[in-house]
């Protein structure tokens, strides 16, 4: 059966949301395992920006829906496919909320190249937080949301590869804008 293809908005925004996460999770663990504190300015302006292009993309996903269900997966698979697809919408939209969160309530600041939207409160300390329990929270959960959503894409891109290597279907190939 011949499945609709893809309109341009699908693509466009499945793959700026795509790009930017990966890039943002990947220098995120690169800042964090390697100490190099003079990206978090660009890496939290990026997240930002980020959050403007997740949520056109999670309005618009729940608004048309999901695609549609494999007919040749069960429907256990199908609906493990379809809370994938939540988590990813979901983690999306937290990953930038949650960093923006651990960076103002922290005492960080939030600076989107120059405009600053959120002061910082530096002393001769250092950050000293808004408010200690969200700044708290909000970095642990930054942290466990960046694990759980890297564990998301990974299994999205091998379902990906899976479709395209084995079941040698179009899926791929709508996503590309190829089919």
């Amino acid at each position: 059966m011949n499945k609709p293809s893809l309109t341009l908005a699908t693509r466009l925004l499945h793959w700026s949301v795509a790009f930017t996460m990966l890039g943002l999770i990947s220098v995120g663990y690169y800042m964090v395992n390697w100490e190099v504190w003079s990206l978090y300015p660009i890496h939290k302006a990026l997240g930002v920006i980020a959050l403007l292009l997740v949520l056109p993309r999670a309005i618009y996903r729940v608004k048309k829906g999901f695609l549609p269900a494999d007919d040749n997966a069960s429907e256990a698979l199908n609906k493990s496919i379809h809370c994938a697809h939540w988590g990813l919408l979901i983690g999306t939209l937290l990953m930038p909320i949650s960093g923006m969160l651990y960076s103002g309530f922290g005492g960080y600041g939030i600076d989107v190249f120059g405009l600053t939207i959120v002061p910082n409160n530096y002393t001769e300390n250092g950050a000293v937080p808004f408010n200690e329990t969200i700044f708290v929270v909000a970095k642990e959960a930054h942290s466990y949301i960046a694990y759980a959503l890297t564990a998301l894409i990974a299994l999205h891109a091998l379902g990906a590869m899976k479709h395209h290597i084995f079941d040698k279907d179009a899926t791929l190939l709508r996503m590309l804008g190829r089919a």
